[in-house]
């Protein structure tokens, strides 16, 4: 094998640990009430964020305003597991990743004006995001996709 190749496939390796890690602090931060000093270095300024029932948003500092504003308004409390994560390196700065997401939450009364109550529930979906290297060697999201499958209560008996 060949010292170039030897490279490259190291440099491929390493890529993929730095999204992997990109995916964790970004679960790490959701679970912290979407904690914004974590999240505005996940994130490069004009990318996007998306998820059904919770909007598309577009810039880092709105990424960061909306996801506060869900963790304050709407998710109490999170557990994001991130699962099986396929990662695609497409060049030394480009890259796509798609993971499955399960999640327990306790949601904030969902309909204050119907009066029900906070309840926990198990939500599940897929992920897909676009990311790309910046001018520092740093992994960040360019767009973040969620979509959400599975959402129901946690059986309470």
């Amino acid at each position: 094998m060949s010292q170039h190749h030897l490279e490259a496939r190291l440099q491929y390796l390493e890529s993929c640990e730095a999204i992997r890690s990109l995916v964790g602090r970004y679960a790490t931060a959701a679970d912290q009430r979407n904690n914004p000093q974590i999240l505005q270095h996940l994130f490069h300024d004009d990318a996007v964020w998306a998820a059904n029932g919770f909007g598309e948003y577009q810039g880092r500092q709105n990424i960061l305003d909306a996801l506060s504003s869900i963790a304050e308004a709407q998710i109490l409390w999170s557990l994001h597991i991130m699962a099986i994560p396929d990662i695609e390196v497409i060049d030394d700065h480009n890259a796509t990743a798609t993971w499955m997401l399960w999640e327990v939450c306790h949601f904030a009364k969902l309909k204050a004006e119907n009066n029900q109550p906070a309840s926990t529930h198990c939500l599940g979906g897929f992920y897909q995001s676009v990311i790309r290297r910046d001018e520092d060697g740093t992994w960040k999201f360019d767009r973040v996709d969620l979509n959400l499958t599975f959402n129901q209560p946690y059986p309470t008996a």
